[in-house]
């Protein structure tokens, strides 16, 4: 069981160039993460990594051995508390020219830091770091820290497997899709102090019960084994647990790790396959494609939108306004392991179930997820159906695909488009002639009824100790998605603020009409700050599908393999509420 994960959160890929003695400059926003989610917030004891320019030398360097050492190559991170007291010297892990890692001592309390590293005698100028109590970040497969989990199947002391979508192998290391039933063991940073860990790889045992420590995969809560330091492995947790009787069955079935005090880690996925079988089950990829992407391969997918997007926003002193939007628009891409399932999920079986993440920065609103890379199709694409006839889809900067079929405006701002909403039930089809990448091919997506939010205009101020229960209408039988967030400026000044915050999302069928958020997840959200402080609360509901299809498939321009798709609707509503 034991190797070096503590390296894993070292990417697979660094480009090394250029003289090696300029000042270290640490990135403008955002410069010291989790080590293993990239989200800019860490705890005492956890691994985090530093990007800039210029932070080491062209060699890609690690720790030597244990105990963990405050300099590595001659580079050393500092953390300064921003209110005042003494410095702490964080102990290293790795360098790289732009990217660097490092362990910060389970001694440091929570708060606000001034970050600065120093290499062959040069000091950076500060950057800023967030440190909490606990920041959970599970380590993914591709180091982004979204997407398929590097997450373990342990059979035995001696034997064990990397999950994947597929059996096969990667370098020495085998792979294997989980079943119900078996061991896993997840790899993380950040459950919270254990001075025992920091410098030689000790572990003051099983934190389940003092942190709260639960799963969340798919719509299942889990009670791991075992959550906790990794002997000899600094900074590193693991959470082990098994694999319910009755678990979703998927190739990127959901999974987060949630605390007791709120606190949730970032979404990564499993791959679960019934008993007996070798891989997931995937709508259009055979077994040989998985066990290709689950060894490093690559494959192009589609993914095109229809939707309409409803916007209702309330300004204390200025008033409220409408804003309508229709539009079409996406891409063609080259996934791997690590998003295929951010492409091509079923969520379905997610129905009646919620997930928290909380978020802590100088944003209000938690970061994008890191797209793959984009394909050129040609350009124009067409959009053909009801009230659109031959309508041309612009190719705009980074292959993105996109046109405003109609915008209603709003006070001060004129509207556009067609004039008047042009979406309504019934078939529409987007096609191309191809391009540099991608040959010619045409889509097709049937648009249910409407989806109506019966209940959006009574829903101002939400009581977070109550259930929220919202109503609609329509949508045929896709999937609604509910969506809150709501931050508080927390500490920083005007021109640097501090936010802390959370978003929930849940869902459900929409022909169930309804759905109550618990409590249980609202009280997880702060209570609202001032939307002119970008600091509001938002709720949203959207239909998302078809659950009927709208599969293509279109061939790659160089020849070889046929390249699979999907057009899909939307249709989404939006407002400015307070929580309470």
């Amino acid at each position: 069981m034991k190797h070096r994960l503590l390296f894993r959160m070292l990417p697979a890929a660094m480009l090394v160039a250029g003289v090696a003695l300029a000042q270290p400059v640490l990135r403008t926003n955002n410069p010291v993460v989790n080590g293993g989610s990239y989200a800019n917030t860490i705890a005492p004891g956890s691994i985090f990594v530093v990007f800039g320019t210029n932070l080491a030398g062209d060699a890609i360097l690690q720790a030597p051995s244990l105990p963990l050492a405050t300099s590595l190559g001659g580079v050393s991170i500092r953390f300064t508390p921003s209110g005042g007291g003494s410095a702490i010297d964080a102990l290293m892990v790795y360098t790289t020219r732009n990217q660097i890692a490092g362990l910060l001592p389970s001694a440091a309390a929570p708060g606000r830091y001034t970050v600065t590293v120093t290499y062959n005698g040069q000091t950076s100028p500060p950057g800023l770091a967030n440190v909490t109590a606990r920041s959970l970040g599970i380590v993914s497969a591709d180091s982004s820290g979204g997407g398929q989990a590097q997450a373990q199947i342990y059979y035995s002391a001696t034997a064990w497997s990397l999950n994947r979508f597929a059996g096969g192998r990667i370098g020495t290391f085998d792979t294997a899709v989980a079943h119900p039933g078996e061991a896993m063991v997840l790899w993380l940073t950040g459950i919270g102090a254990d001075p025992a860990s920091d410098t030689t790889g000790g572990s003051s045992g099983d934190r389940t019960s003092a942190a709260g420590i639960r799963i969340r995969l798919g719509n299942r809560e889990i009670v791991p084994a075992f959550a906790g330091r990794a002997s000899g492995l600094p900074g590193t947790d693991q959470v082990n647990f098994t694999v319910p009787a009755d678990a979703q069955l998927d190739c990127a079935v959901p999974l987060q790790i949630t605390t007791g005090d709120g606190g949730g880690s970032n979404q990564v996925t499993l791959a679960i396959a019934a008993a007996g079988q070798n891989a997931c089950s995937h709508p259009f990829l055979t077994a040989d494609q998985l066990r290709a992407m689950s060894e490093g391969g690559t494959l192009v997918f589609g993914y095109f939108n229809l939707g309409r997007q409803n916007i209702s926003t309330e300004v204390p002193g200025v008033g409220g306004f409408d804003l309508t939007t229709e539009s079409v628009g996406g891409q063609f891409a080259r996934y791997g392991v690590g998003n295929l399932g951010e492409f091509e999920g079923d969520f379905s079986g997610l129905a009646g179930s919620c997930f928290v993440t909380r978020f802590q920065g100088d944003e209000s609103q938690p970061g994008a997820y890191t797209p793959p890379t984009p394909l050129d199709a040609g350009n124009p694409l067409r959009l053909n159906g009801p009230n659109a006839a031959n309508v041309a889809v612009e190719r705009l900067e980074g292959n993105y695909y996109s046109h405003t079929l109609y915008s209603s405006g709003f006070p001060g701002v004129p509207g556009s488009g067609s004039g008047s909403p042009t979406i309504s039930a019934g078939a529409y089809t987007l096609s191309g002639t191809g391009g540099v990448d991608i040959g010619a091919f045409n889509a097709s997506v049937t648009v249910p009824s409407p989806l109506t939010w019966t209940n959006r205009d009574a829903i101002t101020e939400i009581n977070r100790s109550q259930n929220l229960n919202l109503t609609w209408t329509g949508g045929g039988s896709d999937l609604v998605w509910i969506f809150g967030s709501s931050a508080v400026r927390s500490g920083g000044t005007e021109d640097d603020p501090i936010y802390d915050g959370a978003v929930f999302i849940c869902y459900q069928n929409a022909n169930a009409g309804s759905f109550s958020v618990p409590s249980a997840i609202l009280s997880q959200l702060p209570a609202s700050g001032d939307i002119l402080e970008g600091t509001g609360g938002m709720l949203m509901l959207s239909l998302t599908g078809p659950a009927n299809g709208g599969p293509f498939t279109a061939p790659l321009t160089a020849g070889g393999n046929i390249v699979r798709g999907s057009f899909t609707y939307s249709n989404g509503f939006m407002k400015t509420v307070s929580y309470e």
